[in-house]
């Protein structure tokens, strides 16, 4: 009578385990690998959406000043484009620190079919952000008539 030879004998399973270990930690590595590229891909493309976000922001706070200086309180509206070639920088403003606005502006002077004059203003605002090697930039317009 036989008993148990269904098993090979434990001198032919040598080497299995350490096979298997290996086999367990190449596998484990490129987990981790993939892992660590996508965590690096993910914060690298919120900082660009922060980037962008603030661009923005710094763009519309550069359109407001001009628009301020176009439009002062208190006495009438500067149709001359002083404020053509102006550069905000932000100083003192920590979310908008890193950051620039550029303004440009042309006017032109127009009569409608009633002779009545008016000067036509495009005020633009070109944005930049920087934050290491990452940068973002973003440009908004504004358009307004003055009647003359």
């Amino acid at each position: 009578m036989r008993h148990n030879r269904l098993s090979k004998p434990i001198k032919t399973q040598r080497g299995n385990t350490l096979v298997i270990a290996v086999f367990v930690i190449v596998v484990l590595g490129g987990l981790v690998a993939a892992l660590a590229s996508l965590l690096r891909t993910s914060s690298e493309s919120v900082v660009i959406e922060v980037l962008g976000a603030r661009s923005y922001l710094a763009a519309q706070s550069g359109l407001e000043q001009a628009m301020m200086t176009v439009y002062p309180l208190g006495s009438a509206p500067d149709t001359s484009c002083g404020v053509d070639a102006t550069e905000y920088t932000f100083a003192g403003n920590q979310s908008l620190e890193q950051c620039s606005a550029d303004i440009s502006c042309s006017s032109t002077e127009y009569t409608d079919e009633s002779s009545t004059t008016y000067t036509h203003i495009v005020i633009t605002s070109s944005a930049l952000c920087e934050a290491g090697e990452q940068r973002a930039s973003r440009e908004l317009q504004i358009e307004t008539r003055v009647e003359n």
